[in-house]
């Protein structure tokens, strides 16, 4: 892990707007918020120093996905240079007190994150006083986890920026009118004030689970035909096999054009290797449409053949490992380039600094102001070549001088006989009884009844169609006895509103019949001679109509049980169309591809009324999906 003295420009807290995928964590050890006293930069690496060797049996062979974990030591003095370096954040940014910090980008694999939330609950475990605060692009990512045990009053104004880990728990402090220093003290001083509940607690617990375990497995290892360039690389740095995958699957057809001449990890001389990568990678690497361009002289074996995927994935390797090392090369020269540009800018960072108070008006060229003058240097020029590498953490550098270093090593030396077999990569392929399984873990809940004979896509159209529907649309069955019992239990707590509107349907057609004046007489004297109702005229008039109306209701109840009589004679027909209305079905549902239609209405809508039923895959992956 790498340590560094705030030497970076990705060290500015956004804690409003962040980059996607990127996970920030501040460490506040109880040396940063026991006192008012200002705290060297010496003082942090040496609580680095304690926090990488604890945490080292679980990073020093962890494949990070995109960003590797470095913590960064922020005095007050690299606050500033941030600050001044960075002119457009916000003020409300720089108001923390010294801290250590580290920034995490994990793209894909959102596995890197809850790594990382492993790591921080064990820190602080182990360290007595340290408190860490984990903020994502979705803002306090672990309430947002636990949503579902959430209490009332928290909500995103109440909880934002008031959210720590402690001791391995939760806290969130509620007093809105504390400082930053006041709140850290008080979760030391009063933990059980600002500890969440049991729930929140469990819900974090059940996520972060599975480490260390999950550390092997989600490792994957392959066997793949590489250049002998390639594997000596691979040896050095094993952590580069994320960049060169991500760089190949995320490339674009004018940068695989440096792809052609291989200049870098020519394809002669090459030999098969085992290697090792997380599942993700590999995932993302077996799903890539890119084989190489064949002019290379890659001698790709036909796909029936059992090397063409060790060829095929090693021809992606190789390839990424080429882009990565032509990019680094490329920007070296740009800032040869730029020099005079990077010195007029450092001329202006300096003077803004010397405006703000950086140099405390000590005397120029003494010992206190050559010191920070280097160490203002030393940040500016790192953040610099950060910039001019994509922010991508010197990673081109670094494979740039592996690349240079790297040793020869004799290809007949590496025998395939000598490697072990690769794993299996049948978890690539998911089975509709997996995928069931896993939709019912994740989602499983009390209320949701699961059929010992799920229904058929005839039955459940059926059964669509026998409901009748009210303004909340329809009520399946299941529905309707959770509706009946909360509302038995709401009456039963006595909790019911007053206002609420009871409807007597009974009453309401009665009015309706009198006001229209479709009674039907029991007597003459039902009807009174002088009065005109809505169907006007004299008795003998409305008796007419009236006689018109029951003829006409006659009538339709006649064709009613015809018809009826004609579906119990129709058993083979409604076969026929049951198949035919399936087809129809299936194909509306393979083309609104997930998204909001009429079939989705028809089924349920929620995803995990899909669990009540067996759909077979289709036959063909839409164009938009093949990748």
């Amino acid at each position: 892990m790498n340590i560094k003295g705030g030497c970076n420009c990705n060290m500015v807290s956004r804690l409003y707007t962040r980059e996607d995928d990127l996970v920030e964590c501040f460490l506040f050890p109880h040396l940063c918020y026991k006192s008012t006293e200002e705290i060297s930069q010496d003082e942090l690496v040496s609580e680095i120093n304690k926090y990488n060797n604890r945490i080292s049996k679980y990073t020093h062979e962890y494949i990070w996905h995109r960003d590797s974990l470095g913590f960064q030591a922020r005095t007050k003095n690299i606050i500033q240079l941030n600050k001044e370096l960075d002119g457009g954040a916000r003020v409300e940014d720089y108001q923390l007190p010294p801290h250590i910090y580290a920034s995490l980008r994990f793209d894909e694999d959102v596995g890197d994150e809850w790594f990382l939330v492993f790591l921080v609950m064990e820190l602080t475990k182990a360290f007595d006083g340290l408190i860490v605060k984990l903020v994502d692009s979705d803002g306090e990512f672990l309430l947002i986890e636990a949503a579902e045990s959430l209490p009332s009053w928290a909500t995103p104004q109440t909880c934002q920026d008031r959210v720590f880990i402690y001791n391995g728990e939760i806290h969130v402090v509620r007093d809105e009118n504390l400082s930053y220093i006041e709140m850290l003290r008080n979760i030391r001083e009063k933990p059980t004030a600002s500890r969440m509940q049991y729930g929140i607690q469990a819900a974090i617990q059940k996520k972060i689970a599975i480490y260390p375990e999950e550390i092997q497995n989600r490792i994957h290892k392959a066997r793949v035909f590489l250049p002998e360039r390639a594997i000596a690389i691979l040896k050095q740095e094993p952590g580069l096999i994320a960049a060169a995958l991500r760089t190949v699957c995320q490339s674009d057809p004018l940068e695989r054009k440096v792809c052609q001449a291989m200049k870098y990890f020519p394809p002669e001389q090459r030999a098969m290797v085992n290697v090792k990568m997380t599942r993700c990678l590999y995932a993302m690497a077996t799903h890539c449409r890119y084989a190489g361009d064949p002019r290379t002289g890659w001698n790709l074996p036909s796909p029936n053949d059992s090397c063409h995927k060790p060829h095929l994935l090693g021809i992606k390797i190789s390839c990424g490992l080429e882009m990565l090392v032509a990019r680094a090369s490329r920007k070296i020269k740009q800032n040869e380039d730029n020099e005079n540009k990077n010195e007029t800018e450092w001329v202006a960072y300096l003077k803004r600094l010397t405006a703000n108070g950086y140099f405390r008006n000590l005397l120029e060229g003494s010992q206190e102001y050559n010191r920070l003058l280097r160490m203002a240097k030393e940040y500016f020029q790192s953040s610099s070549r950060d910039h001019s590498l994509f922010g991508d953490k010197n990673e081109a550098h670094r494979i740039l001088e592996t690349w240079r270093n790297a040793p020869h090593h004799d290809i007949e030396s590496l025998s395939e006989g000598r490697l072990s077999p690769p794993d299996n990569d049948n978890w690539l392929n998911i089975d509709p009884e997996q995928l069931h399984s896993m939709l019912d873990q994740q989602w499983s809940s009390n209320d949701r009844m699961v059929d010992q004979h799920p229904p058929s896509i005839q039955e459940k159209v059926r059964e669509f169609l026998q409901h009748s529907s009210d303004v909340d649309g329809v009520q399946f069955p299941g529905q309707l006895s959770k509706s009946n019992d909360d509302n038995s239990e709401i009456r039963a707590n006595g909790d019911a509103d007053d206002t609420r509107i009871d409807f007597n349907a009974d009453a309401f057609d009665s009015a309706l019949r009198g006001i229209l004046d479709l009674v039907v007489p029991g007597d003459e004297n039902d009807f009174d001679s002088n009065s005109e109702g809505s169907l006007g005229g004299s008795e003998e008039d409305k008796g007419g109509e009236l006689d018109k109306y029951m003829r006409l209701l006659d009538s339709q109840l006649e064709m009613d049980l015809h018809l009826s009589g004609l579906r119990e004679k129709s058993n083979t027909d409604t076969c026929v169309e049951d198949s035919t209305m399936e087809l129809n079905l299936r194909e509306s549902a393979e083309g609104e591809a997930g998204g909001a239609g009429a079939v989705g209405n028809i089924l349920g809508g929620p995803i995990r009324r899909l669990l009540h039923l067996h759909l077979q895959s289709p036959s063909t992956v839409p164009p938009d999906l093949q990748s």
